[in-house]
C-alpha cells in the first residue's frame, strides 16, 4: 500500500566524483528500499502485461497466465514484508519536529508556518500508516488473524491517501518558493547556482509527477473503482520507476 515518497533536496549531481554503475546497483539490492522498488517495477510490469495481452488470452497461456498471477501476488506479499517497520522513518521525521532539529524560528512567512505544521501532521500520519501497513501485513500472511487485515486495509489506504495529499501539497509549495527565491536573485546568482536550483526543481518536478501518480493508485482503492485493472497495473509502474530513479540518484 504506502510508499513513501523521497524528494531529494540537494543533488550530486555537481560532485566531483561519481560511484561507478555497478556500486549503484549493488547498494540499491542490499537497501531494502532498493530491492522493494527493483520488485514493484517486475510485479507491476507484469500486471500491465496480464492487463494488455495474457489476461484477454487465458486459453492460449495455459501455463504463463498461472505464473504470472502467481508472481504478482507473492511479489506483492513479498515487498509488503521487506517494508515491515517502516514506520521507523516517518518517526525520525517526527523526532526531529519535537526535538527542534527542524526549527520553526527562522520561518518568515505566515504560510511557511503552516507548511511547518502540516510536515508534522503527515510525520504522525506516516507512522500511523506504516503501522496499520504492518498490520495489513501480518494478517495477510498468517501470523495475526485475517479478520485484522481486513480491518486495517482500508484505514491503511485512508491514511495513505492523506499523506500523498500532504507530500504533493509540499512538493508544489517548495517548486513555488524556488521560483520565487530564483527571480529575486535574478543576475545575482552564479552559473553553478541557476544549475543547482534547476537541479532541485527537476527532482521536485519527479516527486510531483511520482506522487500523481501514488494518487491515482491510491484513489482507485479508497473510492473503490473497478472499471480498469489498467490504472493501477500503469500508475504503480510509472511510481515503481519514478521511484528507483529518485532512489539511485540518492545512492550515487
Amino acid at each position: 500500500m504506502s510508499n513513501a515518497t523521497s524528494i531529494p533536496s540537494t543533488s550530486n549531481k555537481f560532485s566531483s566524483s561519481k560511484r561507478p554503475t555497478h556500486e549503484i546497483l549493488r547498494r540499491l539490492l542490499v537497501h531494502s528500499d532498493g530491492r522493494d522498488k527493483f520488485l514493484k517495477i517486475i510485479q507491476y510490469f507484469g500486471k500491465i502485461i496480464l492487463w494488455t495481452h495474457i489476461g484477454k488470452n487465458k486459453s492460449k497461456y495455459p501455463k504463463l497466465y498461472p505464473r504470472l498471477i502467481a508472481m504478482t501476488s507473492q511479489f506483492s506479499n513479498t515487498r509488503k514484508i521487506i517494508r515491515l517497520a517502516h514506520f521507523l522513518e516517518p518517526y525520525s521525521d517526527l523526532n526531529d519536529y519535537v526535538t527542534g532539529a527542524r526549527n520553526p524560528s527562522s520561518i518568515v512567512r505566515p504560510y511557511e508556518k503552516f507548511v511547518y505544521y502540516l510536515g508534522f501532521i503527515n510525520s504522525i500520519t506516516s507512522i500511523l500508516n506504516d503501522f496499520f501497513d504492518d498490520l495489513y501485513c501480518l494478517g495477510k500472511v498468517g501470523i495475526l488473524d485475517k479478520s485484522v487485515a481486513k480491518r486495517a486495509e482500508p484505514i491503511a489506504i485512508k491514511l495513505w491517501f492523506l499523506n500523498i495529499i500532504m507530500d504533493i501539497h509540499e512538493v508544489i509549495f517548495r517548486i513555488g518558493y524556488l521560483n520565487e527565491q530564483t527571480k529575486k536573485s535574478k543576475g545575482k546568482l552564479s552559473e553553478n547556482d541557476i544549475e543547482k536550483l534547476k537541479d532541485k526543481k527537476y527532482w521536485l518536478y519527479a516527486s510531483l509527477v511520482k506522487l500523481s501518480m501514488d494518487f491515482s493508485f491510491c484513489g482507485y482503492d479508497l473510492f473503490e473503482c473497478t472499471f480498469s485493472d489498467g490504472v493501477q497495473a500503469v500508475t504503480g509502474f510509472v511510481a515503481g520507476i519514478l521511484s528507483r530513479y529518485q532512489f539511485s540518484h540518492l545512492c550515487s
